[in-house]
């Protein structure tokens, strides 16, 4: 659960975190307005279930950061409100916020942005650079 340096995504945890980035974003627009109407009025079941879908892999995605330890799931037997979801979701999204700006970084090489990932990290060209690319070809 501690931040570890030495740790970085994966390609599949990236295309988890764009993903699961944006339903976030739908529930959180859907809840603010439930909010709104009425925040102190519990959800469903199948609301809480449907929320956890996206929260359970993003928390897993997260683990490895230092905001993991505040990031909680909805309890299915202490049912929140709307407004205990927005909250939540706010959370989460703070975050998301700091794992891509950690984990998205300029590439100096290529000159654009990427994520660094286990299979392409930070350093990947200045490691994989060979002395043949340097040679004159006179």
């Amino acid at each position: 659960m501690a931040n570890e340096d030495n740790w970085f995504p994966t390609e599949k945890n990236i295309a988890n975190y764009s993903l699961l980035k944006d339903m976030l974003n739908s529930q959180r627009h859907e809840f603010n307005l439930l909010s709104k109407k009425n925040p102190d009025v519990q959800l469903n079941l199948i609301k809480v279930k449907m929320v956890n879908r996206v929260l359970e892999p993003l928390n897993e995605i997260l683990k490895h950061e230092l905001s993991h330890k505040f990031l909680d799931i909805l309890s299915e037997d202490d049912i929140p409100t709307n407004s205990d979801v927005v909250l939540i979701i706010s959370q989460y999204e703070t975050a998301i916020s700091e794992f891509r700006g950690k984990y998205y970084i300029e590439d100096k090489y290529q000159y654009t942005h990427r994520w660094m990932t286990q299979e392409f990290l930070p350093d990947y060209y200045a490691t994989n650079e060979s002395e043949e690319d340097y040679e004159d070809n006179e």
